[in-house]
Order: C-alpha cells, then sequence, then structure tokens
C-alpha cells in the first residue's frame, strides 16, 4: 500500500534529507510521546520535528 503512494528510491532520499538537515541545524526532533490510552496496556506514540528550511512540521 505505501508503494502506491511513494516508492523506495524516493523514500529513501526523502530520510538522506531529514539526516543532512539534521546535521546542518536545520532540522530537529520534538521529544516522544507515550501514553497509556486505559485499554489492554496499549499505548498511544508519535515523534515529530520540524524542518526550519522546507518549513515542514
Amino acid at each position: 500500500m505505501c508503494q502506491e503512494v511513494i516508492g523506495r528510491a524516493s523514500a529513501f532520499s526523502a530520510v538522506e534529507k531529514v539526516f543532512a538537515a539534521m546535521a546542518n541545524g536545520d532540522a530537529y526532533n520534538f521529544p516522544f510521546i507515550r501514553e497509556a490510552i486505559g485499554h489492554a496496556d496499549t499505548l498511544y506514540g508519535f515523534k515529530s520535528g520540524f524542518d526550519r528550511t522546507g518549513m515542514a512540521l
């Protein structure tokens, strides 16, 4: 299903660009958020960041 949205080469390229932006100080990560939702030991969590150059959250 994911390959219908983005190809493998494009995905790898995007990840490389994120790591390069972080190395240059143009992007940074927010702390990881994880919360128990109170059902069957289930956790909800997400990780995000901000790219100053691309203005992408």
